[in-house]
């Protein structure tokens, strides 16, 4: 049972301790906020306008990860992201650009370069990045039917719909496993990450990226933060995310900050301003052609890879 020092709350369960640590000390981070009349299509969609909703949240005193002690179930979870609208194609192929220079350093640490899966690949535009970067093999995971209805027509034969597991990647020993973007959505990380370890090729590596609660934008914005929301079930920073990669046993454990390149557009619609001004500067922008020129910032974003290796297992 987790311990919230001391404090309680009769409308929740808790269902689960730390995702990262399993530690069960932790500390009230934000209590729930749920507008149902908000609820939509596209509440677990991708790149969304931001709604500031959330389940109660805790803060664990051990790895400092930030999550929700009573998530809905698995088959909620499930259902809702199969179901989710998706509308953000464009962005996506900006993120997967941001990911591939992320990750291309990383890539001279493989043996070779067999197999390589995405999880959470939405409309797989990471897919041809990494046919280009040499892989013999790319496989997309998403559970969305419209983010994959969204994929080019050459790309959407290498997308399972499904939610990641080993029996998904039955017979195969990928080299890479790269899930952006993803962790804060998932039931159980540890056990993904876990997993991930299990089904990886000998020196294979594992990259995620994920939003830094502690990033100078989001500790600034509080509450007020894109990253609070319903659809993330927890919250990452450095040590969070290095304490979820050592324990699965990866090594060469490598944390970085990135720069997300997005048009100016996407960045206003993160923005925590009321409608109405957010509607003039966007016909402003719209006006002047400027909504779309693609701008870079750090906005609390980190890279983290891990390698699987003797000494690390």
């Amino acid at each position: 049972m987790i311990k919230v020092n001391g404090l309680t709350d009769d409308k929740q369960v808790p269902t689960r301790n730390c995702p990262v640590c399993r530690g069960i000390e932790a500390s009230l981070f934000a209590p729930e906020y749920i507008n149902v009349e908000k609820l939509n299509e596209f509440s677990y969609s991708s790149r969304k306008e931001p709604e500031f909703m959330r389940y109660k949240l805790l803060l664990c005193s051990r790895c400092r990860c930030i999550y929700a002690p009573s998530p809905p179930d698995i088959v909620t979870l499930s259902s809702a992201y199969s179901a989710a609208a998706y509308d953000s194609g464009e962005e996506a192929e900006y993120a997967a650009q941001t990911y591939i220079t992320a990750l291309s350093p990383y890539l001279a640490r493989l043996r070779r370069l067999t197999t390589a899966v995405d999880v959470g690949t939405g409309n797989g535009a990471l897919i041809p990045l990494l046919w280009g970067k040499g892989f013999s093999k790319v496989i997309g995971i998403e559970p969305s039917q419209t983010a994959i209805a969204a994929a080019p027509d050459a790309v959407r034969p290498h997308i399972l719909k499904a939610v990641f597991s080993a029996s998904v990647l039955e017979g195969v020993s990928p080299s890479l496993v790269c899930s952006f973007m993803t962790l804060e959505h998932l039931p159980d990380p540890k056990t993904f990450i876990d997993t991930v370890y299990d089904v990886l090729e000998e020196e294979g590596i594992v990259a995620v990226v994920v939003h830094n609660w502690q990033g100078f934008i989001n500790r600034l914005l509080k509450l007020r933060s894109p990253i609070i929301d319903i659809e993330h079930l927890q919250l990452f920073c450095p040590l969070a995310i290095e304490t979820l990669l050592k324990e699965a046993g990866f090594a060469n454990i490598s944390i970085n900050s990135i720069k997300n390149n997005y048009p100016l557009r996407y960045w206003l619609n993160l923005m925590p301003l009321p409608g109405t001004a957010k509607k003039m500067l966007g016909g402003w922008l719209k006006k002047t052609g400027m909504d779309r020129r693609p701008f870079s910032m750090n906005v609390g974003n980190i890279l983290a890879v891990g390698q699987k290796t003797k000494q690390g297992g």
